[in-house]
């Protein structure tokens, strides 16, 4: 009679708990939406609703004379204008399922759940949200008035303008250039550093890693000096020994791209010979000696047995630089001492996107369409990348 008596309650207490789960979930997912339907505009909208403006410029348009909004329509906007207190009540509810069902703490099939949570928050906040957001403003016309649905007309006007193709080609060739010098050279020179025959590979992993640690912003003012058009800049007085004339480097297509290739080479040659000394760290000794036995010379050893198991730190070397070189902005910025270089020489991808986003006014979704496109164009390299590299679309034997 005791256990028949006891049963009941249990599967009553576990309809509850599931309930309260269920609401929290739904005020969670209420407020996450109030957030993401504002589209970066919730202080204004916090004090549009708290001094009793017009709602139209934010939600269901502009009322006609005499008419107001229906009960369902004021219910959201008293969600969006609470809504962390919506979230935080969410996040309660939950908190209190889990007390009552405290077993689920030391669950096996709840435990991977809980540690891919904070993952999965951090995605959705600062990744899944912003790139939703921004998607939806590439649609719009974005203004100190409000915001108005244009359609495609960002990328209309994107794709007829001749300054993009100039950042598109900057970009693309500064990106081939990189990693044509950043693969093979880093590769090489931790090759030598880790030879046996290197006496001084310690000093020279030191002081090829130092200008890592370089700021980016100190190492673009010197290099703007370095390539200054004056006759007693650095690079003007190697041309003079050299016995040729003077030039201004920054106001030619040629010395502008070579001292951006230049001045990457310089910062990132050190970082990438970590990731390759790392890398032979792994290749067993073993196959060196075998070589050895089998008569190889140091250039067979090289290409017969290290290249190949350095293939997998290779293709990561290669995918970091693709992306460094399609997002460069800061190194060219202070190469010539802002975002407008002589006939956009220097202007990159991410440099018109800052151009639109930040130095114009009311081109915010024109910068939201060019920011798409980028990552579009660095996804599709990136993926073309792997695919001739074997990494992905291989076929098993």
């Amino acid at each position: 009679m005791q256990a028949s008596a006891v049963v009941p309650s249990s599967r009553g207490d576990g309809r509850r708990a599931i309930f309260l789960l269920i609401i929290g979930l739904l005020l969670l997912a209420l407020g996450v939406g109030a957030l993401v339907s504002l589209q970066g505009k919730a202080m204004r909208y916090d004090s549009a609703y708290d001094s009793h403006d017009d709602m139209s410029p934010f939600f269901f348009g502009a009322l006609e004379e005499g008419q107001s909004y229906s009960a369902l329509q004021n219910l959201w906007f008293t969600i969006c204008r609470y809504r962390l207190w919506v979230m935080l009540a969410g996040i309660a509810f939950i908190a209190v399922y889990v007390a009552m069902n405290r077993d689920l703490l030391y669950s096996q099939k709840v435990a991977p759940y809980v540690f891919v949570l904070p993952f999965i928050i951090t995605f959705a906040v600062f990744f899944a949200y912003p790139l939703i957001s921004t998607i939806l403003m590439s649609f719009q016309e974005i203004t100190g008035a409000g915001t108005r649905w244009i359609g495609v007309k960002n990328y209309s006007d994107l794709f007829s303008n001749k300054t993009f193709y100039t950042a598109v080609k900057n970009s693309c060739v500064y990106m081939v250039l990189t990693c044509a010098i950043l693969i093979p050279v880093p590769l090489l020179l931790a090759y030598m550093a880790e030879s046996k025959l290197s006496k001084t590979g310690g000093l020279f992993k030191t002081v090829a890693f130092m200008p890592v640690l370089c700021s980016v912003v100190v190492a673009g003012i010197i290099f703007r000096m370095m390539f200054s058009e004056l006759d007693g800049a650095m690079m003007n007085q190697l041309r003079k020994l050299l016995g040729m004339q003077p030039i201004a480097w920054l106001k030619t297509a040629g010395g502008s791209m070579f001292a951006m290739v230049l001045l990457c080479f310089w910062r990132w040659t050190g970082m990438n010979m970590l990731y390759y000394m790392a890398g032979l760290k792994s290749v067993p000794k073993e196959l060196y000696e075998a070589a050895d036995i089998d008569g190889c010379n140091s250039v067979q050893k090289f290409t017969k047995v290290c290249l190949p198991l350095l293939k997998p730190t290779i293709i990561y070397v290669l995918t970091i630089s693709i992306y460094a070189g399609l997002s460069m902005f800061t190194e060219s910025y202070m190469i010539f001492g802002g975002n407008n270089s002589p006939k956009n020489y220097g202007l990159t991808i991410v440099g018109y996107l800052y151009r639109y986003g930040f130095e114009k006014v009311d081109k915010f979704g024109f910068a939201s369409a060019v920011g798409l496109v980028l990552l579009g164009g660095a996804m599709i390299v990136t993926v073309l990348q792997l695919w001739f590299t074997g990494v992905i679309g291989k076929k098993e034997d």
